[in-house]
């Protein structure tokens, strides 16, 4: 029997034309939620779990959200498990779509989406309409929110506000990228199936069997799926329209752990890829990190010096760039979602901004130490 035999066949989803492929290791605080919300779309989806090496209650909760389904939606949700599956979230995706096998065909669009994500109801109707406007678009991307996280003390509160406004900051540079923008995220994006199979063909001749959509030797898979989709010829973008809303780290520890690995994952791609027409900009903007590196070196040096001479100095080229980059940092709140008093606090007040762009300096060093010095790549 077909893996899938009765899949999609529910009585509302007929000709059902998007699929969503959920990747979820060991995801039972989130896993309810994330499916009521693609189950509650303004348009049909068909929906695929791939529990990854799970060992929490995932499964479970799973079936039973199956067995709970009304009449008219079975065969709208499968549930599938990965077994000995080595490379995390890119593996757990080409087994859903080596499942799929030519199934796929009978799609126009694939979502994809991280497990501890939800959705604002009509994110995918608003994602059909950003392909009816671009016929050359291969993925769009969602906004990028935060879901509402109980914090334990001053700094993990402090830690999630800083990151509640940096992922509007993300959405920020994404719009400004337009068409090209530099990831589609993994948090949520919708692809054209007609791009897949493009960058599935890409692999195929390349002799990259092993990687049917995801590098599964990339640990930043969204970067670097994003970069194929654009050698095929492909626009990406991110739908103003679309809102999705995930867990982020609440530990330092956590967050760095993270942050690095995207960083790295993000130079390993360049590598891979080489200069060409689609990775000349983010190249470009690699090398402009150690030209802003040394800026701050500059003015902290100017800091550390005026606090050893007991007095502080007007320095007009100091205030010109310290004002610039204080403008900069307020005017990203006007793309925060419901921003709190915190919000603004993180930003208002410029210190605990200055310290956390030292960390994310301090994650971006790391990341080339890592990447020149050790081979091995660590999620």
């Amino acid at each position: 029997m077909n893996a899938f035999e009765g899949f999609g066949n529910g009585k509302e989803s007929d000709g059902a034309k998007v699929v969503a492929l959920v990747p979820a290791h060991n995801e039972e605080n989130g896993i309810r939620e994330n499916i009521k919300s693609l189950i509650e779309q303004t348009c049909p989806v068909d929906i695929l779990v791939v529990s990854d090496n799970s060992t929490d209650q995932t499964v479970s909760i799973v079936q039973e959200v199956i067995s709970a389904l009304p009449k008219e939606m079975e065969g709208r949700l499968k549930l599938i498990e990965t077994v000995d599956n080595k490379f995390k979230k890119s593996g757990a995706l080409n087994a859903a779509y080596r499942l799929l096998g030519n199934k796929l065909n009978e799609y126009n669009f694939v979502l994809s989406m991280d497990a501890d994500t939800v959705l604002a109801s009509d994110v995918v109707e608003q994602g059909m309409m950003e392909f009816g406007l671009d016929l050359n678009l291969g993925a769009v991307c969602s906004r990028a929110g935060v879901i509402k996280q109980a914090t334990d003390g001053f700094l993990e509160k402090l830690v999630y506000h800083w990151q509640y406004v940096e992922y509007a900051e993300f959405d920020r540079s994404r719009i400004a990228q337009h068409r090209k923008i530099k990831v589609a995220h993994g948090m949520c994006t919708l692809y054209k199936v007609e791009a897949i199979e493009a960058v599935m063909k890409k692999r195929i001749d390349q002799g990259r069997l092993d990687c049917t959509v995801y590098d599964v030797y990339n640990i930043t898979e969204d970067y670097e799926l994003t970069v194929c989709i654009k050698e095929c010829g492909y626009n990406t973008a991110v739908g103003l329209g679309m809102y999705a809303w995930t867990d982020v780290p609440l530990k330092l520890k956590d967050l760095w752990k993270q942050r690095v690995r995207w960083l790295r994952g993000g130079l390993d791609t360049l590598w891979q890829h080489g200069l060409n027409k689609t990775t000349r900009g983010d190249i470009i903007n690699a090398g402009f990190f150690w030209i802003m590196l040394a800026f701050q070196v500059i003015l902290l040096n100017f800091a550390v010096m005026d606090a050893l001479r007991g007095a502080f100095r007007f320095n007009a080229p100091v205030i010109a760039v310290m004002a610039l980059m204080y403008a900069d940092c307020i005017y990203t709140l006007r793309y925060v979602q419901k921003p709190e008093v915190w919000d603004y606090l993180v930003r208002i007040t410029f210190i605990p901004q200055l310290f956390y762009a030292w960390f994310t300096i301090a994650q971006q060093l790391y990341a080339y130490y890592q990447f020149f010095f050790k081979h091995n790549q660590e999620w």
